[in-house]
């Protein structure tokens, strides 16, 4: 089944959150591993195909807020420093934005990989990215991962839509994977041990492939988890790793993790790029455990820092004690806790992502690098490998919750060498190095084709063992491209559903473009890479190329967002909707320009000209809600707000900034007059922000 046909089907729209099957537990006794497929089904969210309109990184915020580092650095600074980033100036190109998803929880259902050994049993969505939905010992039935009873995407992740639970495999650029709600690669390598479950894809930025490796030992209940990045190309290049781990979040939750100090991860470093460090667990004012996640307020990350331990790990451990422990080769130097926090913003979030008080989770995550604002080089032709633990784990209640925080650390440490010795893990270690470049035995799911086309473009193997061809005829102008260097008839008869970009495309429409003649397309998908690289005049040129040689949406709109002046760039956007090719997409994207750029005239008279399918997207609702409270229409704009938002990201406070702005003018119509600061505070606290509209943290 093809990607979108997939999406758009919401077949695959079931996650895990069932009761574990009664045979599970009955069958314990069976030791010998085994790699089945299953289906689950349960209620869920829409999740519908990507947006056909690039995405691209035109104003990003300078580097230069992250500072020169400070002279002096010790060593343990030096590695917080090293490989450092800003997120906002990377660019998501040439993947695909996800925004297309709703809040129906209709039911679904997800075809899975269940993996287990008679002590463990594992659910692997390789249709999400690979996640690991659940993970139970079967020696009690005690799920160890947060499984979440629904799917429900959310705007947060690199491309959008994200869901929340389990064992997510983020890399190879920073934030959630793009990977997070797209199929992968998943097969199985049959060894004399048992089968190892392998999960893999090939990243379009990094252009590096990533995999992971899952294998249960035959009657034992450690999961071990082998991670394998590879760079194909010939320069050196950076990439990013982390493992993020949801457990269900209960009241005196702690997290153990060796610290002698902590860093935040919203605030790495000074102004003068020496790392900020703050104490652990007794932070400056704060006065309260911080190693319990239930006591903080707000959402927060704090990474763990413990320079030249011998040994790296995390414990979440509820009030009995019991958890999970994970643990680590000393290639992942990074371990961090995430949560949500108690507001009702924070709260609302983990209702959203879930069920309402069914969703409290906690994230226990571990990576490569420190932290996430630095990323790691692999030189040319090289790779980085590594492997994890994770294992059920279960301390003396009174030593698990020992005030002082070390000697906590210390019992946690003395129990985590029992469970898994440095020489076990490092044996496992080795044996999985020898298993990671063996081709699979079998395929169970494929991923998407860019590897493969890669492969065609370089003559070479991305990664030896790693299979990337999967055939059909998705993205037919592209795999035309890269095989015979020209576009046939039946693709500039069309519209691409994707973009290329990178030296190695650049390169080939380029040459492309010299044998067969700069078609409309060529213009266009030079342009694109040229905007990307905000290459803006070179990118106008392409653009103005392709329009003159086959008028299209996408020439004007790209064109609009190079435009010298926003009269220029509103026309441009209003001709590329009035040709009738636009997807309803582009509506959202002018509607949403013209709020930024207070073109509010021309924002009421566009509402007016949409079809009323397309004036109900969640974006457009608040643009309409906007309008109506300026034109005093405060009865539509209550009715438009009366409304369960899906698409609002992380940190977005446009509901309660629209909110505000609606009591304030009712106020105003009450009073007559515009209301004074004390009179707005008042009629806030009469009409508080309902919590379905709360997004803050």
């Amino acid at each position: 089944m093809d990607r979108r046909e997939f999406m758009i089907s919401g077949s695959a729209l079931a996650i895990a959150g069932l009761s574990l099957p009664a045979c599970s537990v009955k069958n314990a006794a069976n030791k010998k591993p085994v790699v089945s497929a299953e289906q689950i089904e349960l209620r869920v969210s829409h999740l519908g195909p990507p947006n056909p309109l690039p995405r691209f990184r035109l104003n990003p915020l300078s580097s230069a807020k992250l500072g020169t580092p400070a002279a002096n650095l010790t060593a343990a600074e030096q590695e917080e420093v090293k490989g450092k980033t800003d997120w906002n100036v990377l660019s998501v190109f040439p993947y695909q934005v996800q925004d297309d998803y709703d809040r129906s929880q209709s039911p679904g259902h997800l075809d899975v990989i269940a993996y287990e050994n008679g002590r463990l049993r594992a659910l692997i969505a390789p249709q999400f990215g690979g996640r690991l939905l659940s993970l139970v010992d079967l020696s009690n039935g005690r799920e160890l991962l947060f499984r979440n009873p629904v799917f429900q995407p959310a705007n947060l992740a690199s491309l959008n839509a994200w869901f929340s639970g389990g064992i997510e495999w983020n890399g190879l650029i920073p934030g959630h994977s793009p990977f997070t709600c797209s199929p992968v690669f998943c097969g199985v390598v049959e060894t004399d041990r048992g089968p190892i479950l392998r999960l893999y894809e090939f990243d379009r930025i990094r252009e590096g492939s990533w995999q992971v490796d899952l294998f249960m030992p035959e009657g034992d209940d450690r999961l071990f988890v082998h991670g394998r990045i590879v760079n194909p190309n010939a320069d050196e290049r950076s990439f990013y790793w982390w493992t993020n781990t949801a457990v269900a979040f209960t009241p005196g939750l702690r997290v153990l993790a060796p610290a002698d100090y902590s860093m935040d991860h919203e605030a790495n470093f000074d102004e003068s790029g020496r790392p900020i460090h703050l104490a652990f667990p007794n932070m400056e004012g704060f006065s309260r455990d911080a190693s319990y996640p239930g006591t903080w307020p707000h959402a927060r990350s704090l990474f763990f820092r413990k320079p030249g331990a011998d040994r790296l790990w995390l414990m979440a451990l509820d009030q009995k004690g019991q958890g999970l422990m994970q643990t680590s080769t000393p290639e992942m130097r990074g371990r961090k806790f995430w949560y949500w926090g108690n507001t009702p913003g924070g709260k609302h979030w983990m209702d959203f992502l879930s069920l309402p008080r069914r969703g409290d989770y906690v994230e226990i995550q571990s990576g490569i690098a420190p932290s996430q604002a630095q990323d790691f080089r692999i030189a040319g032709g090289s790779s980085l490998e590594w492997t994890e633990c994770f294992a059920p784990i279960a301390l003396d209640a009174k030593t698990a919750h020992d005030p002082d925080f070390n000697k906590a650390c210390t019992s946690a440490r003395a129990a985590l060498d029992k469970r898994v010795p440095t020489a076990d893990l490092g044996d496992h270690d080795a044996w999985l190095r020898t298993q990671a470049s063996r081709p699979l035995s079998r395929r169970l799911n494929a991923g998407t084709r860019w590897g493969e086309f890669h492969q065609i473009l370089t003559g070479k193997p991305v990664a030896q063992g790693l299979d990337f061809a999967v055939g059909g005829s998705a993205d037919r102008p592209w795999e035309e491209l890269a095989r015979t260097g020209r576009f046939s008839e039946a693709s500039l008869a069309g519209l691409p559903r994707s973009w290329v970009g990178g030296d190695l495309w650049r390169t080939k429409l380029l040459k492309s473009a010299e044998t067969q003649g700069e078609t409309w397309l060529h213009a266009l998908a030079l342009g694109v890479i040229a905007l990307d690289r905000e290459a803006k005049d070179e990118a106008k040129s392409y653009f103005n190329r392709s329009l003159e040689k086959r008028p299209t949406y996408l020439a004007l709109r790209h064109l609009a967002l190079v435009a010298g002046t926003p009269d220029e760039a509103e026309r441009l956007y209003l001709r590329a909707w009035d040709t009738g090719q636009a997807p309803t997409q582009l509506a959202v994207e002018i509607v949403t320009w013209m709020q930024q750029n207070d073109r509010l005239g021309a924002l009421a008279a566009f509402l007016k000209r949409l079809p009323p399918k397309t004036a109900g997207l969640e974006r457009i609702r608040l643009a309409r809600a906007q309008a109506a409270i300026s034109s005093g229409d405060l009865d539509l704009a209550e009715n438009l707000l009366n409304y369960h938002f899906a698409t609002i990201r992380e940190g977005d406070l446009i509901l309660t900034e629209l909110w505000e702005k609606l009591q304030t003018a009712k106020a105003e119509r009450k009073l007559g007059r515009p209301p004074t600061p004390a009179e707005i505070k008042a009629a806030l606290a009469a009409a508080p922000l309902p919590i379905y509209l709360d997004f803050g943290v």
